[in-house]
């Protein structure tokens, strides 16, 4: 990214600068990012930040309420108000936040200590 406090800047930096910023909005480059999206609410990533975390629990949330909803409508009320297949739809939607859930709580695990280690050893010399 351009400083243009530090020193006198020509046009095409400031130029390349902003194309950079903008090739995410361009096919090739939108492809690629909404892979890395996809893949991360399909698989989860044990090294994520917080803020990726919360916003897969809200997406989570989000398909789990509608789920339930869907789950609702079908089983409750008059029959001739009900929507039978709204049970399998809602029972796909829940399925889809407990995934999220999942990759969502999903850490990095710690690695086990190895024999010896953390102990006091003597120099056998």
């Amino acid at each position: 990214m351009v400083d243009p406090r530090k020193e006198p800047v020509s046009f095409d930096e400031i130029r390349a600068d902003i194309e950079a910023k903008q090739r995410s909005i361009i096919w090739p480059d939108y492809l690629a990012a909404t892979g890395r999206v996809y893949g991360f609410l399909w698989n989860g990533d044990p090294k994520a930040k917080i803020i990726p975390r919360a916003g897969l629990v809200l997406f989570g949330l989000h398909f789990f309420a509608g789920g339930i909803a869907f789950i609702a409508a079908s089983i409750g009320g008059e029959p001739e108000d009900r929507f039978y297949p709204g049970a399998v739809i809602g029972s796909v939607f829940v399925l889809l936040a407990l995934r999220m859930f999942r990759n969502a709580l999903l850490f990095a695990p710690k690695p086990l200590k190895s024999e010896g280690e953390g102990e006091f050893q003597s120099d056998k010399s």
